[in-house]
Order: C-alpha cells, then sequence, then structure tokens
C-alpha cells in the first residue's frame, strides 16, 4: 500500500505518542516511507541510551565539576613511580553502576575486603581488579598489573588531568555504543515477535507484508524498551523478571492490536491519539 496524503503530517513526536500509547493507530505508521521508521529507531535509540548512560553520567560530571576539576582537585595526589602506584589516601568513587576504589597499601585489593555488594573496579600499588562483592563476597573477573597500562614514569594528578580530552571522547564512544547495542535489540525482538504476529496476521486474512508485521513489532517494542531503560536507570527497583514478564505482555498486547488496527479501517484519520 502507498502512503496516504492522510499520514504525510504525523511527525517524529507523533509517531512516539502512537508509539506508546495507542497502538489502534498502528495503521497511521506502518504504511509510512521506511526511511520514517529507521529514523524513528535512531531517535529511541538516542532516548534509550541517554536514560540509563546519559542523564547519570552528565550527573556525575557536574558533581565532580568536571574531569579536569576531578583529577587534580578531588582526587588526593598520586604518582606512579618505578612501577607502582601511590596515593596518599583511599578514594572511591561511584560510576555508572560501578565503584571506582584506590587502594596502594597492598599491591592488589581483596574484593573480599568491601564493605557492600556491587560491582566494582580497583586499583592496588601494582595491580588493577575488576570484579563483584556478592553477599560479601568477591568474585574477580579480571586482574591486570598496572604496568600493562603502559603509564609514563612520574604519572600524577596534572599528567591525568590533561587526558580530560580522551574521557569525554571515550563518553561519547560509550554512549554511541550503547545506541547501537539498542539499536540490534529492537531489530531482534521485532524479529522475534514478528513470527508470531505474521502469523497472526495471515489469520486476519489482512494482506499485509512480512515487511508490514515486522514494522509493527519495531513500534510495538517502544514502550516495553522505554520501562525497561527506566528501571535500569533508577537502579532496577523492579525485580527484573517482573519488569520482562510485563514488559513481554506489553509487547504481545500493542503487537496485536497494531495488526488489527491495519485490518480494522474504522480508526478516522484524524484520531491520531
Amino acid at each position: 500500500m502507498e502512503e496516504q496524503e492522510e499520514f504525510k503530517k504525523v511527525t517524529l513526536l507523533d509517531q512516539l505518542s502512537i508509539a506508546v500509547s495507542s497502538p489502534k493507530n498502528y495503521r497511521h505508521l506502518v504504511f509510512r516511507k521506511k526511511g520514517r521508521l529507521v529514523l524513528f529507531v535512531v531517535v529511541l535509540s538516542f532516548l534509550l541510551a541517554f536514560i540509563e548512560f546519559g542523564i547519570d553520567t552528565i550527573f556525575w560530571i557536574n558533581k565532580v565539576g568536571g574531569f579536569g576539576n576531578l583529577a587534580t582537585n578531588e582526587i588526593p595526589a598520586f604518582e606512579y613511580k618505578n612501577g607502582r602506584l601511590a596515593i596518599e589516601r583511599d578514594v572511591q568513587l561511584e560510576f555508572s553502576g560501578a565503584t571506582l576504589y584506590i587502594n596502594t597499601e597492598k599491591a592488589a585489593v581483596d574484593l573480599n575486603d568491601m564493605e557492600t555488594d556491587g560491582v566494582y573496579v580497583t586499583i592496588g600499588s601494582e595491580k588493577i581488579v575488576m570484579g563483584m562483592v556478592t553477599g560479601g563476597v568477591g568474585y574477580t573477573y579480571m586482574e591486570t598489573p598496572l604496568s600493562y597500562m603502559m603509564l609514563p614514569e612520574g604519572f600524577d594528578n596534572a599528567a591525568l588531568a590533561s587526558l580530560s580530552p580522551a574521557f569525554y571522547m571515550y563518553i561519547v564512544f560509550m554512549f554511541i555504543f550503547i545506541m547501537i547495542g539498542k539499536v540490534i535489540k529492537q531489530l531482534l525482538l521485532a524479529l522475534m515477535f514478528s513470527i508470531v504476529g505474521n502469523t497472526f496476521a495471515k489469520n486476519l486474512n489482512s494482506g499485509l507484508s512480512y515487511g508490514n508485521v515486522l514494522t509493527v513489532c519495531m513500534y510495538a517494542q517502544t514502550l516495553p524498551m522505554l520501562i525497561m531503560s527506566v528501571n535500569t536507570a533508577v537502579g532496577g527497583i523492579l525485580p527484573s523478571f517482573a519488569v520482562w514478564l510485563a514488559t513481554l505482555v506489553i509487547a504481545m498486547m500493542f503487537m496485536n492490536r497494531g495488526i488489527s488496527s491495519c485490518v480494522n479501517n474504522d480508526v478516522p484519520p484524524g484520531d491520531v491519539f
């Protein structure tokens, strides 16, 4: 079916509103140019990455006064010399759901000494340890000698502050990486749902192509993806299984109603929401 004149005024904001709240009007979206769907997926992925990573990162950077200020004023004086790191006192920083802990009294930090559960990146005088603490028990994922970091002799606070551009480039890279991950996740979920959706569409004799059904499934993932991202951003207040089950039901309901809307043409063109 060709894009109809009555659908041309649907904006990107309209697409988002319909996707999350009005599956009965998915027919206003399904027969539009595929480029509109691609743009919608990219914008949604940006929004999801911003909710999960961007907001927390911006607040953290503002809290520490920027990376340069963190390196020169917040982190105690330190120096890397003769293959060992020495710092005036312990440092503990929270960032994006993980804890950075620096204690150079020993060559490596023992995760079993951590007082709270969580994900840790620890730095001792000679080693970096990454792992998790659960129930007071530490589990090491990776242990790397500091020498592998190829830090220059005499590396200190001023040298760390000079790496500010590299830090912000890393933040941008991570944001883009998360965005790409969200795009892939949306596509994979839509592909899985489209198996059921295509069968449903055929049973209704809808005449919808597989591409149309896949488009419906892409839009049907919008609200579930937003719910999961918000739950992640607030620290997983709701149990993961409960969120997964709820989003599964929502996606299935939205998919079924969306496909039905493409068959039943009883929705007035002006009834966008």
